[in-house]
């Protein structure tokens, strides 16, 4: 996808190249006619206006010639700004009399040139043409004897005036069709960010339902890993798994004390007989547990105790005297349903 300013310049070569195409068809037109008229009639002004188109159409050719190898853009300008100077002074040299007729012309080198985006190019161009309006207009010839009936001048003029009018209609509708091809781009590329930003928002959408998913699954692991089993209404039952880390514990710790505010529970049995190996401070966290049950009004039993578990416990000598322990779970259980009774 080409960018803007890349766009805008392959529209201005065609422009150029059309203005290019056209103006070297009315040349080699000219040039075929007024060459079978001087040839037939000997004429001086036909044999001029030959010269005239054959200096034009030699630029024109160098312009698209310049196109067609991809030259710079303000480098394909200048064979036909040249040109259309060399057609000026010729005619003021050969033709004074149409001098100040086609002199508008050089506004269409001007035009072109503003096209390259180049300002020290432009006023260059610029420059040249005053250069060369002031030589036509200070160094004609002051009594011109003219060679053109007064009828012929009148036409001559006219019809270049009339072509001037023509090249600068044909130079705006050029420039308009520009614009609007920019326009249509700048249009194309706005969509486009809407589509991209409609992407990007569905994207970060589908990211967040995967975030709530993800979160869910995570939930859900914390719940099998951490199971909390309701035994009946008042006693609860925490069967441990595996490796428990700090981690572990603080969650226990949090769920446990969330499931007894919920069901009012009357004893909590933690049973730790599927955890293999307890360091000290997640026995210090076990036991900190417990503690925070007890303020909850709830009694804690702890089944399922290794003997290297109970050494950690022995070596914390940490609020021992305060846990109820019991071999296995079904022993737990008659305990608990003991203290409910009495």
């Amino acid at each position: 996808m080409h960018s803007l300013p890349t766009t805008l310049e392959q529209t201005y070569r065609r422009i150029l190249r059309s203005i290019a195409i056209w103006t070297g068809i009315f040349d080699v037109a000219a040039i075929l006619i007024t060459t079978v008229v001087f040839l037939l009639t000997q004429n001086v002004f036909a044999g001029i206006v030959a010269g005239v188109a054959l200096a034009s159409g030699t630029g024109c050719l160098l312009t698209l010639w310049l196109l067609a190898q991809n030259y710079q853009f303000w480098q394909t300008m200048v064979p036909f700004g040249l040109s259309i100077i060399v057609c000026e002074l010729l005619i003021a040299i050969w033709l004074p009399e149409l001098r100040l007729a086609v002199a508008p012309f050089l506004a269409v080198v001007i035009l072109l040139a503003g096209l390259t985006g180049r300002r020290a190019f432009t006023i260059g161009a610029l420059t040249s043409c005053i250069v060369v309006l002031i030589m036509m207009v200070v160094l004609g010839p002051v009594n011109e004897a003219s060679v053109l009936s007064v009828h012929l001048l009148r036409f001559l003029q006219a019809s270049s005036l009339a072509a001037l009018l023509v090249a600068v209609w044909a130079f705006l509708d050029q420039m308009i069709s520009a614009q609007m091809q920019a326009l249509q781009f700048a249009e194309e590329r706005a969509s486009e960010a809407e589509a991209a930003r409609q992407t990007a928002e569905a994207a970060r959408r589908e990211i967040e339902q995967r975030a709530i998913e993800q979160q869910r699954l995570l939930e859900l692991v914390a719940v099998l890993e951490l199971p909390i089993l309701p035994i009946d209404d008042q006693v609860l039952l925490v069967p441990l798994v595996g490796y428990l880390d700090s981690r572990r514990a603080d969650q226990l710790r949090s769920r446990i004390l969330e499931a007894v505010a919920a069901k009012r529970a009357h004893t909590v049995i933690i049973d730790i007989t599927g955890i293999t190996v307890i360091d000290t401070a997640v026995a210090k966290a076990l036991i900190d547990t417990t503690a925070a049950i007890r303020l909850l009004g709830t009694r804690t039993i702890i089944s399922g105790i290794r003997p290297a578990v109970a050494q950690t416990l022995v070596h914390l000598n940490a609020g021992l005297g305060d846990i109820t322990t019991a071999p296995n779970p079904e022993a737990a259980l008659a305990i608990a349903r003991r203290l409910v009774v009495a």
